[in-house]
């Protein structure tokens, strides 16, 4: 067995303390939306929304379905609890000592800072323990702060993709362990587990993970025996602790026979690997050589496979198989983190570069750092590679998986950044240091962002229309509560604002509600009125120039949206409120007896 390669333990510190802090400082200074009370996006609106349904005893720890969003499946949601804890924890506190409001302004903005900070932290940690000196940690630092990935970190934005991106790099980090201690094993059967309860996006990851850990015993043998019996232990019992805990709960009678979330299928599947795992490292007669122990893993790995498949079949298959043509179409097909790699190029041309151009940067990174790794990195350095890999093929598939690919992309980066640092300070001159900037282009997230930023229309824009924040809806939340029939991308603005009871929400558990909006915003003008006051609205939002609005109005000329946007209001429709900007905010109109 080889050994393992230079770490840097004694790497200084506080340049990438101070590193750090500028980078959260500078972000602390996009705080004014979020202590103001406007979040980033429709899931961060709806997120407060479960946390203070929570916090108000409306809805228990495991029943998160959203009774202000009223679907014909009646406001399934499929989201974790695990994030409500930080975010509820904070409001708890500080509640009675600032107010409601300003409670949870404080918790928008310190949740996603102290997220900011915790990647940052694993970001360096992986870097060091695969032998990256100062300047490549610090130069991957930089980079995951110029890369897409960043966003999931910025006040307001309280989903769950920045907690998700967060276990995954300490678990990361943790199975870089270089001396296999049993913390590193428990921390990363932890992360894992809670990965996958927080949101099903992360299962690519957290596979990655268990099939890192049984590589690492596969390759360096009886060394690893014990941290991979603690970590298949820790997996499969955090994994029976979450799915009791996190709701809906311990549920019989197939309620948790669900693809979509954490369910019964998953659940096996960690109970498998886990034991697998731990009784694998446990058969020492029989795992004496590296060939022995290939087919060990092989034998886990087939045997939790066919325990996912045959807890729910079902969870092999396309997970959008079940959306109507016209939801596909008409929504899934707008929502920006489902598009794949041909239609971000299609919509947005040059600047696509910017997501997939460093994700490639960072693979190709990777692949040099193997070739470079000294004796005994090689292994860590492939498990860098590997989930570069991953992470392009997914967000080629789905552009949300872009923040996985950005994030090991800059920790191969900074591996890429400190070989060609060291070129340049052993030889000096012109061509090391033309090279060296050559390559941290190339490798930099900012790099590809110029084609993007150079090919921008230089036309001037008109009036920005304003339909998410909280100031334009003050008038409508004054409003007596009412079934209001809205957009699919203003239901949740309209319940987390102003607390009216909305008919569609852009969430996949409620196609026939999306359907339902799609048909009538796109249907004939003169047909609309019954079709509402069937949903049971008594009201109706709209938002001139949203852009759900406008594709509505530009594919079908003769629709209610078309002439919505046209400024030709059908009489039946009677504004209760008035804009409230100088842009384009939303109006509430009640329908006529």
């Amino acid at each position: 067995m080889k050994s393992r390669p230079q770490t840097h333990p004694d790497t200084p510190i506080w340049p990438l303390v101070g590193l750090v802090v500028i980078a959260i400082v500078i972000a602390a200074l996009q705080a004014g939306p979020a202590l103001g009370g406007d979040l980033r996006g429709n899931d961060d609106m709806m997120r407060m929304q479960q946390v203070r349904d929570l916090l108000s005893g409306d809805k228990s720890w495991f029943d998160v379905s959203q009774t202000r969003l009223l679907t014909p499946e009646g406001g399934a949601m499929h989201w974790s609890r695990l994030p409500d804890i930080f975010l509820g924890g904070i409001v708890f506190l500080l509640q009675p000592l600032i107010g409601t409001r300003a409670a949870e302004a404080a918790a928008v903005t310190a949740w996603p800072l102290f997220q900011l900070a915790w990647v940052l932290g694993a970001i360096t940690l992986c870097l060091r323990r695969l032998g990256v000196g100062l300047s490549g940690q610090l130069a991957g630092l930089f980079f995951f702060c110029t890369s897409f990935a960043l966003v999931s970190f910025l006040p307001g934005r309280i989903d769950h993709h920045g907690f998700g991106l967060a276990l995954t790099l300490t678990a990361f980090a943790s199975l870089l362990s270089p001396g296999r201690t049993a913390r590193s094993a428990i921390v990363a059967g932890l992360c894992v587990a809670a990965m996958l309860t927080i949101a099903i996006e992360n299962l690519p990851a957290a596979g990655l993970l268990i099939a890192g850990f049984g590589l690492a015993w596969i390759v360096r043998g009886e060394v690893e025996s014990k941290r991979l019996r603690l970590f298949g232990g820790t997996l499969a019992l955090a994994a029976i602790v979450t799915y009791a805990l996190d709701a809906p709960g311990p549920l019989i009678g197939g309620a948790r026979a669900v693809c979509d979330a954490y369910g019964q299928s998953h659940l096996a599947a960690f109970l498998i690997a886990g034991g697998g795992l731990a009784a694998a490292a446990s058969l020492k007669q029989l795992s004496g050589t590296w060939r022995n122990r290939l087919v060990l893993m092989a034998l886990a790995g087939a045997a939790t496979l066919a325990g996912f498949i045959a807890a729910n079949p079902d969870c092999l298959g396309d997970p959008y198989a079940t959306l109507a043509p016209d939801v596909r179409s008409g929504w899934l097909s707008s929502v920006g983190e489902a598009r794949a790699l041909p239609g971000v190029f299609a919509d947005e041309g040059a600047g696509a570069l910017y997501f997939y151009g460093f994700a490639l940067a960072g693979l190709a990174g990777a692949v040099f750092g193997v070739l470079r790794a000294p004796e005994g990195g090689k292994l860590d350095r492939g498990l860098l590679l590997g989930f570069c890999a991953v992470g392009f093929l997914l967000s080629a598939w789905q552009l949300r998986a872009a923040i996985l690919a950005h994030a090991f992309g800059a920790i191969a980066a900074g591996l890429v950044f400190a070989a060609i640092f060291s070129y340049w300070l052993s030889r000096r001159g012109s061509g090391p240091a033309l090279a060296l900037f050559a390559v941290t282009i190339a490798i930099s997230p900012a790099g590809w962002s110029l084609p993007g930023l150079m090919s921008q229309s230089q036309e001037e824009a008109g009036d920005a229309s304003d339909c998410g924040s909280g100031a334009v809806y003050e008038t409508i939340a004054s409003v007596p509560r009412a079934i209001v029939f809205t957009p699919i991308d203003l239901g949740a603005p309209l319940i987390y604002h102003a607390g009216h009871v909305a008919t569609a929400a852009p969430y996949h558990r409620n196609p026939l509600a999306i359907e339902r909006a799609i048909s009538v915003f796109k249907g004939p003008a003169q047909d609309a009125r019954p079709l509402i006051a069937a949903s049971g609205a008594t009201h109706l939002l709209y938002c001139p120039g949203l852009s759900e609005m406008t594709l509505y109005a530009r594919s079908a000329p003769g629709s209610l949206a078309a002439a919505l946007e046209a400024g030709d209001v059908p009489a039946w429709l009677v504004p209760v409120t008035e804009a409230t900007s100088p842009g384009a905010s939303p109006i509430l109109y009640a329908l006529t007896p």
